[in-house]
């Protein structure tokens, strides 16, 4: 007990005099929760309150063309310019930035899908043995792009314009039946100006525990970061390790009564505390701080012991690949260079900068070797579904076995490394 108290003291003495690596571990993390959640959030803002400016060029002057600029202009999110008429003009303007996007409808659009309707409608009223097979002509609705915008945006951009061109096909065909019906019947059926729009889309949320919890900016970056600041702490662990190694106060460490476990005991307690405080710290600022910004405020849900065993678990992880990276790193260069490059590695696969499910399906079976997914899939449970104790269990298991991995491989190495000297 001794030796342990005197590590656990040693540990923190050093730590408290390691400035930059505090800097890492707390002043850092916070930084990076403002700035990446104002950019998230201020990003997803500008998608629905700017409108995106689209270049227009109207060849059809028909119907099809009209209606397609009513219904971008009635979403609320495009700006129509037809200030430019030609093709070679609406290229070079796209590739030089000032427009996003160029739509060029061509001449005798609407009288393409005219030509495609017809042929429907007189099948329609064609007896059996006179029906004809149908050879449609393909309308093409050119779109330019410039190369640097994201594939999120053409993918809107498209969508829209299929819903409005499946709208107008659908009013062309029905204006042509009731031409067919009427000279069929000799009288003029009312027909509605616009298609019926009676489908409306409710969105919710499907929780297994009721909650008030409303996913946000605030409730994924707080989580994401919090696993990423803990086991960014394999920097100053792994470095303190190799300091002591090189000033020889490791050796002397284990010259006293005990074994190199308590030695481990120590950096643990120690660097697990100093996670806790980093947890505690971005729980305070997805509080506190964050709507300072004009942020939604972090909600912690209604199961804090899940949060905090979520906390600790997390922290034993980080602290155990610290301790593993630090014994098996020969200098301050490996383990600075290995531990945040292999970091950024685990917390990509983890779903810390992109979204799991949106991975290829390889890497999303890969994502499951990292540790930090664990631990986001676990803090994910709580923040934005109101999980309990047993709804994390298998995060929680896997996080400790990893731990205890870790340790278990780093005392096999040190061990076999004392037995070569």
């Amino acid at each position: 007990m001794y030796k342990l108290k005197a590590s656990v003291k040693k540990e923190f003495l050093v730590l408290i005099r390691d400035i930059p690596g505090l800097i890492i571990l707390f002043v850092m993390p916070i930084a990076m929760i403002i700035v990446v959640t104002l950019v998230q959030d201020s990003t997803l803002k500008n998608l629905s309150d700017r409108k995106i400016k689209i270049l227009y060029i109207d060849n059809d002057n028909d119907i099809l063309s009209k209606s397609l600029k009513e219904g971008l202009l009635k979403s609320d999110i495009f700006e129509i310019d037809t200030a430019i008429n030609t093709f070679s003009q609406a290229k070079k303007e796209v590739a030089s930035g000032k427009y996003r996007i160029a739509i060029i409808i061509p001449a005798g659009a609407t009288d393409t899908i005219r030509k495609n309707v017809k042929p429907i409608v007189n099948n329609i009223f064609a007896l059996s043995g006179n029906k004809r097979d149908i050879n449609f002509n393909k309308l093409e609705i050119q779109i330019l792009t410039d190369p640097t915008t994201k594939n999120t945006f053409r993918q809107t951009v498209i969508s829209n314009l299929q819903t409005y061109t499946s709208k107008i096909e659908t009013q062309i065909l029905f204006k042509i039946l009731a031409e067919q019906l009427e000279a069929v019947t000799g009288t003029k059926p009312d027909l509605l100006d616009k298609p019926i729009e009676t489908i409306v889309f409710k969105e919710s949320f499907a929780y297994e525990n009721e909650t008030s919890i409303k996913p946000n900016s605030t409730q994924h970056n707080v989580p994401a970061w919090t696993m990423f600041a803990m086991f960014f702490i394999v920097i100053p662990l792994a470095g303190n390790m190799i300091y002591e190694r090189d000033n020889g106060s490791f050796f002397r460490l284990l010259t006293m009564p005990g074994n190199y476990l308590t030695v481990l005991g120590s950096k643990t307690i120690v660097y697990l505390g100093i996670t806790f405080l980093q947890f505690i710290l971005m729980i305070l600022a997805g509080i506190f701080i964050l709507p300072l910004f004009g942020l939604p405020v972090l909600n912690l849900g209604t199961h804090p012991l899940a949060l905090m065993i979520t906390a600790l678990a997390s922290g034993l992880a980080a602290v155990g690949y610290g301790i593993l990276v630090g014994t098996i790193a020969e200098t301050h260069e490996q383990a600075g260079v290995f531990g945040s490059v292999s970091v950024i590695i685990l917390a990509s696969l983890g779903g810390i900068w992109f979204p799991v499910y949106a991975m290829p399906a390889l890497m999303q079976k890969i994502s499951i070797i990292s540790p930090l997914n664990w631990g986001l899939e676990s803090f994910y449970d709580i923040f934005l579904k109101n999980g309990t104790v047993t709804d994390i269990l298998p995060e929680i298991s896997a996080l400790i076995g990893f731990f205890i991995i870790t340790i278990f491989i780093a005392r096999l190495y040190e061990g076999a490394k004392r037995l070569r000297f």
